[in-house]
């Protein structure tokens, strides 16, 4: 959800800041610092993926071969919730603010997708796979274990002569790949399908409407002539209603 991605960014702001990983701009911001840093993200650490985020905040939507003229032009004081947001106000009604700190301060995980869950980290994932994995392995009678190990003790051996390759036993890499992707795709799935659930989305009521939009102000509910309504993604698709391509 986007709470949760608003949490998951300023948590890495301040988890930066203790560590010393940001610029005095960002450290102790202000409307005119952070136009500044602004700039000099865009020079030194600009991904791909950041073009729309820097489109949809200082040029509207619109593209451009010169950024920085756009930001150059860009009023400071615009900059004031951004400020706000980093000073500990939570109530940030446009998300382009949560986006753009996401940027300055190189959050990973930018920009937000409803499919990604924030409130875990990508480590934390791994470690329950790793458990789950652990806890699905059988437990062996003794004669087997004994077996296994002389086994391991030859390979061992084997291991030491030169062009010795170790084969894979009974609990192989190969086994271990395969209960992680049933259990990574099964997880995934379910949070999907959680996330679905409880992210808003907003249609036009329109009978020839087919497409649902995760933000309010996108430009292709502009010719919506019926009423425009807030749902959840899982009842839109319900509705047979697919993503729209703007916001792909």
């Amino acid at each position: 959800m986007l709470d949760d991605y608003k949490k998951a960014v300023i948590l890495d702001y301040h988890k930066k800041k203790d560590q010393r990983a940001l610029s005095s701009n960002l450290v102790y911001p202000t409307c005119k610092k952070l136009k500044e840093e602004c700039l000099a993200a865009l020079r030194s650490r600009t991904l791909k993926k950041d073009e729309k985020i820097i489109r949809d905040f200082f040029n509207n939507g619109e593209e451009s071969n010169d950024y920085s003229h756009s930001i150059n032009r860009f009023d400071r004081d615009r900059f004031k919730p951004l400020d706000n947001f980093i000073s500990g106000e939570t109530n940030v009604r446009d998300e382009r603010n949560i986006e753009i700190l996401a940027w300055l301060i190189g959050f990973e995980r930018r920009p937000y997708d409803y499919r990604v869950d924030y409130t875990t980290t990508p480590g934390e994932v791994n470690e329950e796979i790793k458990e789950i994995t652990a806890e699905s392995e059988p437990e062996e009678s003794e004669p087997e274990k004994a077996k296994h190990e002389e086994i391991e003790k030859k390979e061992f051996v084997r291991l030491k002569q030169p062009g010795k390759r170790v084969p894979l036993t009974k609990y192989g890499i190969d086994i271990v790949i395969f209960l992680i992707t049933i259990v990574g795709g099964i997880g995934l799935s379910m949070r999907n399908a959680s996330i679905e659930r409880s992210t808003t989305a907003y249609i036009c009521t329109s009978k020839v409407a087919k497409k649902y939009h995760l933000n309010a102000r996108c430009h292709g509910l502009n010719n919506c002539k019926s009423e425009i309504i807030s749902t959840t993604i899982a009842s839109a698709k319900d509705g047979g209603k697919t993503l729209c391509e703007i916001e792909h």
